[in-house]
């Protein structure tokens, strides 16, 4: 039993990352900043990936503090300012003596608003209130609503620039980023200039089903981003993801329980993984 517990457990991390390799747009922006023929792409895809919300453009935006054009280059520095992420500060660092007047002053802005972050706290670009979360599976089960409601929570917090509201509103509870106001303290004008996006989901999938010896599951989610205050919808993100178990590794009910929680995170994740940009609609940032 063991065994097979295992067995699953390991083909659920493995699903986890599979499932969540790739956001909408991002690959393209860095394919762009890395190789496109036009010095003006390059910035256009530097200052763009700077507004995804994402670590994952600080790779692609610090290997384009090399590029041969001093203006891709000054992007990529803006870029990096602008999303925030303390981990390009070596980065930046090292490029601090550009043989461009324009590329050193755009640097060494950079280096200031980031180390200037990293003491008061990240600069909130958007603040999120987490709406109604709902299980539209056919699996009878409150849980699902709290793990994609506390799940949601927990992803979208960890995206940089993000602050996510606690569920009665306020600044506190659970949010991860300390340097952005409550919802109360944004309609008082303490950070009135922050937009605020509300966030619905729904599990609209949640399954098993029999092929030949195996079991798979599959789970789907789906968000609606709502611009707010006047809660119209702005995008939708989806996400779905599945895993196959032999008939007898999923004879452990509690491994076969624990796969089909991680299937459910994974889908999550992966719908996850596409909201930066269309957060950035929803703000109309």
């Amino acid at each position: 039993m063991h065994s097979s517990r295992r067995a699953l457990l390991s083909l659920a991390l493995l699903l986890s990352v599979s499932s969540a390799l790739a956001t909408p747009g991002l690959d393209e922006l860095a394919t762009q900043l890395k190789g496109a023929s036009d010095f003006r792409v390059r910035v256009s895809a530097a200052l763009q990936l700077g507004k995804s919300l994402t670590g994952d453009a600080t790779r692609p935006l610090e290997a384009a503090l090399d590029d041969s054009n001093a203006s891709v280059r000054a992007a990529a520095a803006a870029a990096l300012k602008n999303l925030g992420d303390q981990g390009a500060l070596p980065a930046l660092k090292a490029h601090h003596a550009d043989k461009s007047e324009a590329v050193r002053a755009q640097v060494a802005a950079a280096i200031k608003s980031l180390e200037e972050e990293r003491i008061s706290g990240p600069k909130t670009k958007v603040l999120i209130k987490i709406g109604i979360m709902k299980n539209g599976s056919g699996v009878k089960s409150k849980k699902i609503e709290n793990e994609l409601a506390d799940s949601s929570r927990r992803k979208l917090s960890e995206l940089p620039g993000v602050r996510v509201l606690a569920a009665d509103g306020s600044g506190s509870g659970t949010d991860t980023n300390p340097g952005a106001g409550s919802a109360a303290g944004a309609s008082k004008g303490t950070q009135s200039s922050v937009p605020m996006v509300m966030v619905t989901g729904n599990v609209s999938e949640l399954k098993a089903s029999h092929q030949g010896g195996s079991i798979t599951y599959s789970a789907s989610v789906e968000y609606v981003l709502h611009t707010m205050p006047e809660q119209a919808i702005a995008a939708k993100v989806s996400g779905r993801a599945s895993a196959t178990a032999t008939e007898q590794e999923a004879e452990d009910a509690s491994a076969l329980a624990e796969l089909r929680r991680s299937v459910l995170q994974a889908a999550i994740a992966s719908a996850l993984r596409r909201a930066p940009p269309a957060l950035l609609a929803a703000a109309r940032l």
